[in-house]
């Protein structure tokens, strides 16, 4: 009897156990699913979490391009989130923001006596990301002198603290990101090409807000519902107030959404904020733009065909070469240099014949 007890206590036991290895596996996925999502219902949108779902997996470096604004520290922190790093540490370096004197001790860490002012040993910002992720946004930024010095730490693994002889070995997970074309810089001179591929072994461009504009009500709702839950209150937008959106360009991106919807939120009057609460500063932000952004935005943005904002003027030498080759290297910038891809873009019909014929005026003009 004792032995038919302790052998049901056991078989009772490993049910108990496989039920709690399910309802784990069930959180884990749930939890995996949710981390991956990013706010928005276009097209673009869901292959981002397709994409920060598979690169979550692997370890291999990842470089996330798109205009200051887009989220690219967010979708760095959900492939973070969704990684078996998660409970590690997400360390994000601004590359802009570090000073050139002080940025190889910010990095690396010194040990004490190392300098004036190394009264004690110290971690780097690499060395505290140790076993998690390095993020470094802005990589643009960094001197040749400190991307020769990253180069060999993705390379190696390691790392030597300012002052001291040892190295010392760290894992970690590297994610960089850029709002700038990191190949014209290359050419230029300002990035070392061997670093470009040794960080870009898993690339994400991100279109800005403008390219994506389906996203923008989903947007709007969860910053809405953030700020609702702050003051306990239930404000709602218009839909004359969101269609004023959805019409403005938005060069800040979603950065700058956020900042017009707190500030309608603070300011409206009841419970709706109205199309009067929408303040867009459409005119100033025009004004900074140079003739080539604006021709640009025209087509992207209004719906004006290459024909008749660029092409059209040009001719009439109401622009010059240098402006007409700016307004296509801005869209080179978002199809990776691809010119067919250019036509749906500039509202150029499809067709090999259409084609040719915007081909044939780069060419005859020098415009490449």
């Amino acid at each position: 009897m004792i032995i038919l007890e302790n052998f049901l206590s056991l078989a009772e036991l490993r049910i108990k156990i496989k039920g709690e290895i399910k309802l784990e596996i069930y959180r884990l996925n749930r939890d995996f699913i949710e981390e991956s999502k990013i706010i928005g219902k276009s097209k673009v949108i869901k292959e981002i979490e397709i994409f920060i779902k598979k690169v979550a997996q692997v370890d291999h470096p990842v470089l996330i391009s798109g205009e200051t604004g887009v989220g690219k520290e967010l979708v760095a922190q959900k492939i973070h989130k969704v990684s078996y790093r998660r409970n590690k540490s997400f360390i994000p370096v601004n590359c802009a923001n570090l000073s050139e004197s002080l940025i190889e001790s910010e990095l690396f860490g010194y040990r004490k006596g190392a300098f004036t002012d190394a009264k004690e040993d110290k971690a780097g910002l690499i060395e505290e990301a140790s076993e998690g992720t390095l993020f470094f946004d802005e990589i643009s930024e960094l001197s040749l002198y400190i991307q020769a010095k990253l180069l060999r730490l993705i390379e190696h693994r390691e790392i030597r603290r300012l002052g001291e002889t040892k190295t010392i070995k760290i894992n970690f997970r590297f994610i960089s990101a850029t709002n700038k074309d990191l190949k014209r810089s290359i050419n230029a001179g300002k990035f070392r090409k061997d670093l470009y591929y040794r960080i870009s072994t898993l690339e994400l461009y991100i279109p800005a807000l403008r390219e994506r504009k389906e996203d923008i009500p989903l947007l709007v709702e969860n910053i809405l519902r953030s700020e609702n839950q702050k003051i306990g209150k239930n404000k709602k937008i218009t839909e004359e107030a969101l269609n004023k959106l959805l019409q403005y360009y938005c060069p800040g991106n979603i950065r700058e959404l956020e900042n017009i919807i707190k500030s309608a939120f603070t300011l409206s009057n009841g419970d709706k904020i109205r199309e009067k609460d929408i303040s867009l500063k459409i005119t100033e932000e025009k004004e900074k733009l140079n003739t080539s952004e604006k021709l640009y935005i025209e087509m992207v943005n209004e719906g004006k065909s290459f024909w008749e904002a660029v092409h059209s003027p040009f001719l009439k030498r109401e622009l010059n070469r240098r402006e007409v080759k700016e307004v296509i290297d801005l869209g080179l910038k978002k199809t990776k240099g691809t010119y067919k891809k250019l036509l749906p873009q500039f509202n150029i019909d499809k067709g090999e014949k259409n084609y040719k014929k915007f081909m044939d005026i780069i060419r005859i003009h020098r415009l490449k």
